[in-house]
């Protein structure tokens, strides 16, 4: 499914610890070990999850923390505070180098102080990295239990599977007597990777639009806001059904592709306005004046200065994204594979799970998951707003 999965696997295993090797070796040589080690654990951890997807990016980025703390910002010519004459800004390519890791690792170590001092952040961090840790890590230890349970499982006495929660299963039984604990560990990551790539193209399709709406102006800027104008007219979801019923989502890339390309014009709004506003700085004027081109403008002039707004609203996004899926799965709109939690709500739904003591478990466990997963999101963002706005980081 487009790698919309992540499967722990040894060989993971093997190319986290590999890569944690570079960041460990630097931290030896360098009088480091201490760091050097924390970067082995994490690139281990991180490979062992995604592979080469995780442990390479993660191997450069502890290197960086490490090399922070070799090359102080004492040391750094640019936030010396030396006088300007007893300041050398003669550096060779390797100085460069160092100078420009060790810029990345405090930030990283500043982003990481800033997730630990907001308690409310902090929360919510621990809370979507427990989903992630559970949906990627779980099934090494909980095995799927996808075959129905029709005889063995069957209470004397009893007239339905459904069991309410015990020692043997924590979350109970569904109606075929299924573990409901392995469809909880099992039917997350779907459902998550889905709605995560969803809110990051709506992001990015909402700030392309939007920045060169603004930017360009004229023709352009008038035919995207009619766009994004008739397409906030319809009602969203409304519109979602009736998509969803004509065309055949057979995988998930597809479905988050679908829920960007309606998500995005209030987005796309707000972005236009952000940049019009910022095109009146002097800075902005200063470098249009320059010709310094439009990919330049953007991305270094006033990107940087929204990219609080920009993360944040792609977690609002993704939320948005995790709601709609849910709610097309439960309308029986989109294939339905299992496992996955919006199957596990429409499934009780139809077997009774409503009018049932014994099976409230297989309906509450998944809308319980989807809201603690959607609270952490939104407690997390407490600790984003303070990593990418510097008035919230005095004191770090």
């Amino acid at each position: 499914m487009f790698g919309l999965e992540t499967v722990a696997s040894p060989v993971g295993l093997l190319i986290g610890a590999l890569s944690g090797l570079i960041p460990l070796l630097f931290g030896i040589r360098t009088g480091h070990a201490r760091v050097g080690l924390l970067g082995l654990v994490a690139c281990a951890f991180s490979g062992f999850a995604c592979g080469f997807l995780g442990a390479l990016p993660l191997s450069f980025i502890m290197s960086a923390v490490v090399a922070s703390y070799v090359y102080t910002a004492r040391d750094d010519p640019f936030l010396s505070r030396e006088t300007i004459e007893s300041v050398s800004f003669d550096e060779s390519r390797s100085r460069w180098l160092l100078r420009s890791m060790a810029a990345v690792g405090r930030s990283v170590r500043a982003a990481a102080r800033a997730v630990i001092r907001n308690k409310a952040g902090f929360i919510g961090f621990l809370g979507v990295l427990f989903f992630v840790v559970m949906t990627t890590f779980g099934p090494l230890f909980i095995e799927y239990d996808g075959r129905a349970h029709f005889y063995d499982r069957l209470r004397p006495g009893a007239q339905t599977l459904f069991q309410a929660p015990s020692a043997e299963f924590p979350l109970g039984l569904d109606y075929q007597g299924r573990d409901i604990l392995s469809h909880i560990v099992y039917g997350g990551q779907a459902v998550i990777m889905t709605a995560a790539l969803a809110g990051v193209l709506t992001t990015l399709i909402a700030v392309v639009l939007g920045a060169g709406a603004a930017l360009i102006g004229g023709l352009l800027d008038q035919a995207l806001t009619a766009v994004a104008n008739f397409i906030l007219a319809i009602p969203q979801f409304p519109l979602l059904v009736v998509i969803a019923a004509v065309i055949n989502l057979d995988e998930r890339f597809w479905l988050a592709v679908l829920l960007a390309v309606l998500d995005w014009p209030t987005l796309m709004r707000a972005i236009r306005a952000q940049v019009l506003s910022l095109r009146e700085r002097d800075y902005v004027e200063a470098a249009v004046s320059l010709n310094l081109g439009m990919a330049h403008i953007i991305t270094r002039e006033v990107l940087p200065n929204m990219i609080s707004f920009i993360v944040i609203s792609t977690i609002f996004s993704i939320r948005t994204a995790m709601y709609a899926q849910v709610g097309l799965v439960f309308l029986g709109l989109v294939p339905l594979s299992e496992p996955d939690w919006g199957v596990m709500i429409l499934l009780a739904r139809q077997q009774g799970a409503l009018f049932l003591r014994d099976a409230t478990s297989m309906l509450l466990s998944p809308v319980l998951a989807i809201a603690l997963f959607q609270l952490s999101l939104v407690l997390f963002t407490r600790s984003l707003e303070e990593i990418f706005n510097p008035r919230l980081r005095e004191g770090l």
